[in-house]
């Protein structure tokens, strides 16, 4: 049998036993006795002597080359000089997750439950000895957020057009902005030169918190699964990015929410209140291309339920008017993002927006890393019913994330307001006719 093998096998047994040495002493509500203390130090002592032969025997396979892996099949990930396959962006993230939260559940050492779970990720374990989880909450580590941020730039539409993210020391930042250009004039021979001065603003931004809280099943938790992983990680990511889309477009800017864009450039709104038409389309494009914008990359967020109606827009002689090159992701040869964030109202004609920009000038500032908190004990709201994490073996996982938002310039954004998604009676009898 394969030496690292044999070696795991004999750590896990020894954790299987310190485990049942406490069990024996919790069932009879006692504590450990000095003997059962002596035994269980020994056995503790042996299997983190074992984990440091273990990874002292990875490494020098990998430096004398013999412990390559098979070539990986098509289509497998790369895997690294270490012999380790390469993990999906935010997955060594959740499994760090799921063993603080299992170490919260279990009392075992989340090192432990990270060899246990995952013998072949000594990335992680390095990570575990150094995020330790202790009251019941735990800072993820910088590197494995990082692993986060590429995948709320795929997930989230205001990140993935190109928002700015930027860092917030102490919580807040002031940044200055240019708020008026220098003025020349031609003049005359011995004439006075007309002077002028370039007028400057600033954007302040303060962090406010982003919080969730996602029950998940103990089972899930020991699951090693790949799916299991997948399962956490995008709960968390999804949940931050769909909060994040939403408020970059609604939020209010109070004391406690960051500004979005329908109250940062609400002088930018058209307002419609019927159905869309072409030439509503063509004023939002004719609005951004008046607009000094330096290189501008200018791309729509279309709800879904306006997407058929501008898909199926024709002219006068039948011609769709922007079939073609929304088959190819553009509208009027600038990208679009179907973002079903967007607002539908329940009034009689359903009412929406449709937004255009240069997401580029829409900053992000982020405070901290993504903080986790865990308990077994607490309880949580669904809708109305407050669930017990106790009763139903759920863990609590609480994520909190501390940013705001901020628009470099309001010239940048345009939106029209108050489209029809369900015409008017007078409308449908004329399109009937």
């Amino acid at each position: 049998m394969d030496k690292i093998l044999q070696m795991r096998q004999k750590r896990a047994e020894i954790i299987k036993n310190m485990r049942a040495l406490v069990t024996a002493a919790e069932e009879g509500q006692r504590a450990l006795t000095e003997d059962e203390n002596t035994k269980f130090e020994g056995m503790r002592a042996e299997a983190e002597q074992l984990a440091t032969s273990i990874v002292r025997e990875e490494q020098l396979r990998g430096l004398e080359g013999g412990d390559q892996p098979a070539p990986a099949p098509a289509g497998a990930r790369s895997v690294t000089a270490t012999g380790q396959r390469e993990l999906e962006n935010g997955i060594r993230t959740a499994r760090f997750v799921k063993c603080a939260l299992l170490a919260k559940r279990t009392r075992e050492a989340a090192t432990a439950i990270a060899e246990r779970l995952y013998p072949g990720d000594e990335q992680l374990r390095a990570v575990m000895t150094e995020g330790t989880a202790s009251d019941g909450g735990v800072l993820v580590p910088e590197n494995l957020y990082n692993e986060i941020i590429p995948l709320l730039r795929q997930t989230g539409i205001t990140r993935s057009l190109g928002a700015i993210e930027i860092p917030l020391p102490n919580g807040n930042l002031t940044m200055p902005k240019q708020t008026g250009a220098a003025n020349f004039t031609w003049v005359g021979e011995n004439k006075p030169i007309g002077n002028s001065k370039i007028t400057m603003g600033n954007i302040k931004l303060s962090a406010k918190k982003l919080a969730g809280i996602i029950p998940i099943s103990n089972e899930l938790l020991a699951d090693a699964s790949i799916a299991a992983d997948r399962f956490i990680r995008d709960e968390i990511v999804s949940g931050i990015a769909e909060s994040e889309d939403i408020t970059a477009l609604y939020g209010t800017g109070t004391e406690n929410a960051p500004k979005g864009i329908t109250v940062a450039c609400a002088a930018n709104k058209v307002a419609v209140d019927s159905e869309l038409t072409a030439e509503t389309i063509y004023t939002l494009v004719g609005k951004m291309l008046s607009v000094k914008l330096t290189n501008p990359a200018l791309a729509w967020r279309i709800p879904g339920v306006l997407w058929a109606k501008i898909y199926g827009m024709q002219t006068a002689s039948g011609s769709f008017i922007f079939r073609d090159e929304m088959n190819k992701g553009t509208l009027c040869g600038y990208p679009f993002k179907i973002d079903n964030n967007i607002k539908v109202g329940t009034d009689a004609n359903g009412k929406t927006q449709i937004f255009l920009g240069d997401w580029k000038h829409f900053l992000i500032g982020s405070a901290s890393a993504l903080q986790i908190s865990i308990s077994t004990d607490a309880s949580y709201k669904d809708g109305s019913t407050v669930v017990s994490a106790f009763e139903n073996d759920l863990t609590l996982m609480r994520a909190i994330i501390r940013e705001d938002f901020g628009v470099r310039y309001n010239e940048a954004f345009v939106f029209a307001d108050g489209i029809f998604t369900i015409p008017s009676a007078s409308q449908a009898a004329e399109s009937q006719d």
